[in-house]
């Protein structure tokens, strides 16, 4: 059973953290010229509504594996997050080598806190 929680945590979680960064993505293009743009407006809402829905969904299964805290239940959402908007604006290509490196420490770093309050919990 925790093999699946596993399963689902990571794919709620992904497909929430990447729809996240594509609202981000769509809200920056939402007010060309200063005008709204409703197409781009709408798209962000859009892609915020269900990668939100996904995240509650995916909480089910987090604290199902024993993470109750929240701000480590949410960093698993803020790496998915990070890592898509700057993957899919491609912005983490013009990163320095040491931005990329601290980026992966960064994402290794909440990943261990998780891995680790998890099990100090049980």
């Amino acid at each position: 059973m925790q093999l699946w929680n596993l399963v689902f945590v990571i794919g709620l979680t992904s497909l929430s953290g990447l729809l996240d960064a594509r609202g981000f993505l769509y809200a920056s293009k939402a007010w060309p010229g200063g005008q709204m743009d409703p197409r781009m407006a709408g798209l962000s809402v859009l892609c915020f509504a269900v990668g939100l829905s996904c995240y509650v969904l995916a909480v089910r299964f987090i604290q199902a594996m024993g993470v109750h805290g929240v701000a480590l239940q949410s960093a698993l959402w803020f790496i998915v997050t990070a890592v898509g908007i700057a993957v899919l604006d491609t912005s983490i290509l013009s990163w320095s080598r040491t931005q990329q490196v601290v980026g992966v420490l960064v994402a290794v770093g909440l990943g261990w806190l998780i891995v680790t309050s998890a099990a100090a919990d049980h």
